[in-house]
Order: C-alpha cells, then structure tokens, then sequence
C-alpha cells in the first residue's frame, strides 16, 4: 500500500517527543508524495509540523486502532514498531495493572517494584492445565506450557 493511501487527513501517528518520548498526533491534510512536512494536531490540540527528512525521506511511524489498544499480545498489533510497543505496555501497565504481555511466545514483564497478589496458590491452580493463550499473560502460563512441552 503506497504511503499516500495510508496518510490521509485524520491517519494517527507518533512523532518524537522530548518530554513522554513519542506523543500521538493526528494528520491535518493528505501526505503526497514530495511533501516536506506533515501538517499535524497533537493529542493535547497544539498544531504543530513534522518536517520529512529529505534524504531518507521517512514518515513517523503510524498507530494502531483504538480496539487494539493494550492488547495481551503484542503480535496481534497492525503496527509493531517502538511507539506502539511502548504505548502498549505504558497502557497495560499504567491503566490495568497488568505486569504481564506477551510477544508472541516470549514473556514482557514490567517491574512494579513491589509486591503483588499474583503469584499464590489459587493463582498457580488457576493457569494448571491451562493453555498458553487461554488466560492473561502470566509466568505460570509460560511455566505450565514448558511442563507440557515436557512430558
């Protein structure tokens, strides 16, 4: 799909920012090929612009649809690049209190930095027998499916 079809007025995306790192913005006009900048209105409703390099000529990654925000597997993103990783993990952490998100079958945990009600015995119980994707993120899903990969 050719970048002026996915950059039409009110498309997503991140840009940098110096502050949160990348901040969501939203496109005032079409992108054509050839432009210079990109004419943007930020979460917080500040115009601003983003110039295009003119050498590599790279457009800010794009977001994902709101239905895929704070998704338990990170593969199941449209767009999987560095905003959207953190965005997620920022969402599912911070909004949800989920430590836990998968990355296809590996394991993201994010450190609370303190002690947290997930790790007794009903909870063990609970992911026991379980497949991996049945239930949310969690190191005894991982730990139940290497028993059975096991046995």
């Amino acid at each position: 799909m050719a970048a002026s079809e996915l950059f039409t007025k009110f498309a997503r995306v991140w840009i940098p920012d110096t502050v949160d790192v990348w901040q969501s913005a939203e496109l005032l006009k079409d992108y054509k090929s050839g432009d210079t900048v990109l004419h943007l209105k930020t979460e917080d409703d500040k115009e601003t612009q983003y110039r295009i390099d003119p050498k590599t000529k790279e457009l800010p990654p794009l977001r994902n649809p709101d239905i895929l925000v704070g998704e338990n597997d990170l593969t199941a993103l449209s767009y999987l690049h560095e905003p959207a990783i953190l965005h997620n993990l920022k969402v599912r952490f911070m909004d949800s209190k989920l430590i836990y998100t998968y990355c296809g079958i590996i394991l993201v945990a994010i450190n609370p930095y303190k002690q947290l009600p997930i790790y007794g015995d009903v909870i063990i119980h609970a992911y026991s027998g379980r497949n991996m994707g049945d239930m949310d993120p969690h190191i005894f899903a991982v730990a139940e499916e290497a028993y059975k990969q096991m046995a």
